[in-house]
């Protein structure tokens, strides 16, 4: 009986999966991605561009158009800006749609930095 548990451990022993060190040792090497970019910073304009957002250039009427001037939302947002400011549309990568995590809006935009935000649709 001892010989067939060892046969079993020295089959096992043969078959295991080579560790990373073996590999290295034998000239193996292994190309390792970086990692996916961040969603970023929901309050900066250059990480939401690198985290792959819709951004596009927009104005305080096209904004009133879709809410209403008597919509308390809109009436908050565009109390925010500013002169210098600018509004854009901000629409979330598909990846975080897929992941009930979209969203859908204007912001407003004081240099690089989202001051005030409006969402037209989330998922």
């Amino acid at each position: 009986m001892w010989l067939v548990g060892f046969c079993v451990l020295a089959i096992c022993a043969c078959a295991r999966e080579p560790e990373v060190q073996d590999l290295a040792e034998s000239g193996w090497t292994q190309e390792i991605e970086p990692p996916a970019p961040a969603e970023g910073s929901p309050d900066s304009i250059p990480d939401l561009a690198a985290a792959g957002w819709t951004i596009t250039p927009s104005s305080l009427s096209e904004v009133e158009q879709v809410f209403g001037s008597k919509d308390p939302d809109w009436i908050r947002f565009k109390s925010n800006f500013e002169p210098g400011d600018r509004v854009v549309r901000l629409i979330a990568p598909g990846r975080q749609w897929a992941n009930a995590a979209g969203w859908d809006g204007y912001a407003i935009v004081r240099g690089d930095k989202v001051v005030a935000d409006l969402a037209v649709l989330l998922s």
